[in-house]
């Protein structure tokens, strides 16, 4: 057996192994899926079933295509574009695309709705593929403000990034600061991270873009894709528990939720996965924080997130003392589907300040 051959063995196995005894076993694993499923409630709505007001297609610098849909007034005084997260699509946003669509935010003007923008980030949902050479935290940068440009070329706009899509909107900013001084009137960032700038753990240190395990991980991936997704496959219920586990904190979370979230990441190929984990590890956008020190901005992050945890919205808030930091109690990572309330509530305040602020003599002089 080659070298290759022997790593992604004990992978396997290792993985097999640990996982079952962590979950309790194979049998014990369906049983609570089963448990869970069976006292869940569901959505009545349905996932991935809205319908969009205009569909199109933008292109990236580098040709990928991106897939955007709009909902809300094509003459809406704002424009709000929304950025999902690492493994998602835009149908994360399902939530806040029910409860802030066709909603006035509170300047007592009917037409007072925001035109909201919704895109699938390169190598997600339906867009296309991007190479192994363009999946830096700069290329979703670009898409970004791709995006910005097809969907909004004139007027005011607010920026709403999830996770990885908080992380493209802060690099964005390093990048192209006078985007930020004279279209962007608001930015909200939700589950994210600007990057460490605390002393580095061990872990970090390992997994860090140049580190031994992240290169061993992506080069497995882009190996061995089919192998890597058959055991992906056989794991089910292993996975779906810890989709849920890693993804929410509430015990009482829909089954059909987790459903979804399972899902939408199970449709991200293993190697897609392995592409971006560089970017999102190797993340040092501290910096670039400064850009929106002036600009009406909401940091939304649940105080049970086990992926980017409430540090890193604390850090962004220390960086940022004029932003409202809103914390989510009992809510994990996915606080835009397990807390929709508190996040849509908090966004429909911030186009309130932002088209406020895009109406100021200040900001019009500038």
């Amino acid at each position: 057996m080659s070298t290759w051959g022997r790593i992604i063995g004990a992978a396997g196995i290792t993985t097999g192994v640990l996982g079952a005894a962590a979950l309790g076993g194979v049998t014990a694993q369906r049983r609570a899926v089963r448990r869970y499923r069976a006292s869940s409630g569901s959505d009545p709505q349905g996932y991935d079933m809205l319908a969009a007001d205009r569909t199109y297609s933008v292109l990236g610098d580098d040709g990928v295509v991106l897939h955007v849909e709009e909902v809300g007034p094509d003459d809406a005084p704002l424009t709000v574009i929304f950025g999902h997260g690492w493994t998602l699509r835009a149908g994360s946003w399902h939530y806040q695309r029910i409860g802030v669509a066709g909603k006035g935010f509170g300047l007592g003007k009917s037409n007072d709705e925001a035109r909201l923008v919704f895109f699938d980030q390169r190598s997600h949902g339906k867009s296309s593929r991007a190479g192994s050479d363009h999946v830096t935290m700069e290329d979703l940068a670009g898409d970004l403000a791709a995006v910005m440009a097809t969907a909004a070329p004139v007027g005011p706009v607010v920026l709403v990034g999830h996770s990885m899509g908080g992380m493209a909107l802060i690099t964005l900013a390093g990048l192209r600061p006078n985007l930020f001084t004279d279209r962007v009137v608001g930015v909200a960032l939700v589950s994210t991270s600007a990057g460490e700038a605390s002393t580095r753990s061990l872990s970090r240190s390992l997994i860090l873009s140049g580190g031994a395990l992240i290169k061993l991980a992506s080069a497995t991936a882009s190996r061995y894709p089919t192998l890597l997704e058959r055991g992906r496959a056989g794991g089910r219920d292993a996975i779906w528990l810890l989709t849920r586990a890693l993804g929410f904190a509430q015990k009482d979370v829909p089954g059909e939720l987790v459903d979804y979230l399972d899902e939408m990441i199970s449709a991200t190929p293993v190697d897609v996965i392995a592409d971006f984990a560089p970017a999102l590890v190797g993340l040092d956008q501290v910096a670039a924080l400064p850009v929106l020190g002036s600009l009406p901005v909401v940091i939304i992050c649940g105080d049970a997130d086990r992926q980017t945890p409430l540090s890193r919205s604390r850090a962004i808030a220390a960086a940022l003392p004029d932003a409202e930091l809103v914390i989510i109690e009992g809510a994990g990572h996915m606080a835009i589907m397990e807390s929709p309330e508190i996040v849509n509530s908090t966004l429909r305040g911030l186009f309130h300040r932002a088209l406020m602020f895009s109406r100021s003599p200040a900001r019009k002089s500038g």
